[in-house]
């Protein structure tokens, strides 16, 4: 969620989201109207949250209504992001990484985690939550050194690393090996979406969509009554995207070496194999589409780590789940489904 926060100081806002909303042909003001006359209108509000701009859409005909749902919603992400921020002092992230134990957790922190597992387990530890020490390991390496650590420091640092030794019950979690950290910031974001979408549905908005950079979950359907539609960003070219889908209900992640980089020709970025020690070199962008974010945000991850060959094996294997590879060299790979979200316009 605040990953490599000095890094992210120096990137454009172009660059937080891998998905957005297309706009509506013919304008926002013509839709507006549009709703007016059937007694809709469109509520939308940004906000920075969990270190990007995140943007709530609702359709609804009681626009005072509506606003009230905004607020409710930002308010639950703020009390999430309380619970899995680790850069902020108090939270009980912040504690299990500095005592190596929690008591009593937060039942959303255990769901988030035992998730987290699941994926872990199912990517043969491409997706890791104990990578923490190697994204510090980076990020402390060029911010006082101005470049990557050394093989005996990501030596070390992989040595805290692999969730099998983190225990969990209802009652504690702890770290089996002492200096291991965790970072949600690869699901957890996803999952804050989840909890968006679920207060939309449960005060009967009909149409919704939740823009968190490059985290997006829908609602119903869009402004005019049809599936929303998304289009994923080129990686390398900007305010182009790759290809535009469309969803009613579900989530769709991306992941992707020009979000959050450390080099500027992008060998060095924010996702880190927790296998290896070092950003992959073979892909540059997943795009995933899940039905719920937490699914689609750690997938998108995972196979980004796995590659092109490993990642789109398991995404053919997994029965509610597409998405789409961009290779470093720029070749665009579809999981075999993929196509049925996918749109001319």
């Amino acid at each position: 969620m605040e990953l490599f926060q000095a890094v992210m100081k120096r990137r454009k806002a172009l660059k937080i989201a891998g998905i957005s909303a297309m706009a509506t042909i013919g304008g926002l003001g013509i839709v507006r109207s549009f709703l007016a006359e059937i007694g809709l209108d469109l509520v939308r509000e940004t906000r920075t949250k969990m270190g990007t701009l995140v943007t709530i859409s609702v359709v609804h005909r009681d626009t005072s209504f509506a606003r009230n749902i905004l607020d409710e919603a930002f308010t639950e992400i703020d009390r999430l992001e309380n619970i899995f921020s680790r850069y902020r002092e108090g939270t009980p992230v912040w504690i299990l990484n500095r005592e190596g134990t929690l008591k009593n957790p937060a039942p959303e922190i255990l769901e988030v985690l035992r998730h987290a597992l699941k994926i872990n387990s199912l990517t043969d530890g491409a997706f890791d939550v104990s990578v923490a020490p190697l994204i510090d390991l980076y990020s402390n390496s060029f911010e006082e050194r101005g470049g990557a650590p050394s093989a005996d420091e990501i030596e070390d640092a992989l040595s805290l690393v692999g969730s099998e030794n983190i225990a969990l019950d209802a009652n504690k979690i702890v770290f089996e090996r002492s200096g291991m950290s965790v970072s949600f910031d690869g699901i957890a974001k996803g999952f804050i979406v989840d909890k968006v979408v679920k207060i939309l549905k449960r005060r009967g908005v009909k149409g919704g969509l939740i823009d968190a950079g490059g985290d997006m979950g829908a609602v119903g359907k869009d402004l005019l009554g049809q599936n929303w539609r998304l289009a994923i960003q080129h990686p390398r070219i900007p305010d182009s995207y790759l290809t535009v889908i469309n969803i009613e209900e579900g989530a769709v992640a991306t992941s992707g070496d020009y979000m959050q980089y450390l080099t500027e020709d992008l060998v060095v970025h924010h996702i880190i194999d927790p296998r290896l020690g070092t950003s992959p070199d073979h892909t540059s962008a997943v795009s995933v589409v899940a039905p719920t974010a937490a699914a689609a945000d750690a997938l998108s991850t995972a196979i980004l780590v796995l590659g092109p060959e490993a990642g789109m094996l398991l995404l053919n294997e997994l029965p509610e789940a597409e998405g789409i590879l961009v290779t470093k060299e720029q070749e665009v790979i579809k999981s075999e489904g993929f196509f049925r979200y996918e749109v001319t316009i």
